[in-house]
């Protein structure tokens, strides 16, 4: 299974149970698990609803794969063993804050626990 922790989406994310995601809802966000063959339908839906300037992330097995909404358009990264210091400088530019590695960043976020 791959998981998401989605915030700033409204309840159309619910169209994705039929479809076999997991979809908890947490207060205004949302805990998102799917199989691996859905991930492309994930960045589908995903990309359609990122604000510019945000971003969303999901738990691949050993990799993390981040999706952007920059001025240029939607950015689709990898990251394998939480090492890429482009997508950290994205992070941290984007939300206006500093992070460790993007291991502390993913780690201060409770529904991955267990996961990374």
């Amino acid at each position: 299974m791959f998981y998401s922790f989605v915030m700033g989406v409204d309840d159309s994310i619910d169209q994705l149970r039929s479809e076999g995601f997991l979809i908890e809802q947490e207060g205004e966000n949302y805990r998102v698990s799917f199989p691996a063959d859905h991930a492309w339908r994930w960045k589908e839906f995903i990309s359609g609803r990122l604000k510019e300037g945000y971003w969303n992330e999901y738990l691949a097995g050993e990799r993390v794969i981040f999706i952007f909404h920059l001025p240029d358009g939607i950015k689709r990264y990898e990251v394998v063993g939480f090492e890429n210091e482009e997508v950290l400088r994205l992070c941290e530019k984007l939300c206006e804050c500093q992070f460790d590695s993007i291991y502390s960043l993913l780690s201060s976020n409770h529904f991955y626990k267990g996961k990374i």
